[in-house]
């Protein structure tokens, strides 16, 4: 049995998930890949570690990195990566509510967040750093 807690949160990430691959169809945005790697992350830290949801967020992630690199060149994405993408994203959706069945409720409390919030950090970081390769203050 799980908790139900977890549960509504798992159910609003894939509800999210959706939105954000919705958008990445459309417009194809760095800043809407950004989002996706960070509820990724986010969502991972929810549950214990599967290496068939793991593989999942992989190929999501790839699939929608795909997706923006021709979008930002200005080639409108191909119809193999729009299916691509839709398929990777209802695979993850499917293992995640899978995974769902299989945990189990954590004794301890989390800061669930928290994975996500260093992941952005981490990726504001690097922003910075290869703006500024040489490591100079500007």
């Amino acid at each position: 049995m799980t908790d139900t807690a977890l549960a509504q949160t798992i159910n609003q990430r894939i509800e999210a998930v959706k939105k954000v691959v919705n958008l990445l169809v459309q417009a194809g945005r760095a800043g809407d890949l950004h989002d996706l790697r960070v509820l990724l992350i986010n969502t991972m830290s929810l549950l214990k570690r599967d290496p068939g949801t793991e593989a999942a967020v992989d190929d999501l992630y790839a699939a929608a990195a795909v997706l923006v690199t021709d979008a930002s060149s200005g080639t409108p994405p191909s119809a193999r990566s729009l299916r691509i993408l839709l398929s990777a994203s209802d695979r993850f959706c499917n293992r995640l509510a899978a995974a769902l069945e299989r945990t189990e409720p954590e004794p301890e409390l989390r800061f669930k967040g928290l994975e996500a919030a260093y992941a952005v950090q981490l990726e504001r970081f690097s922003m910075d750093a290869e703006l500024d390769p040489v490591g100079q203050v500007a």
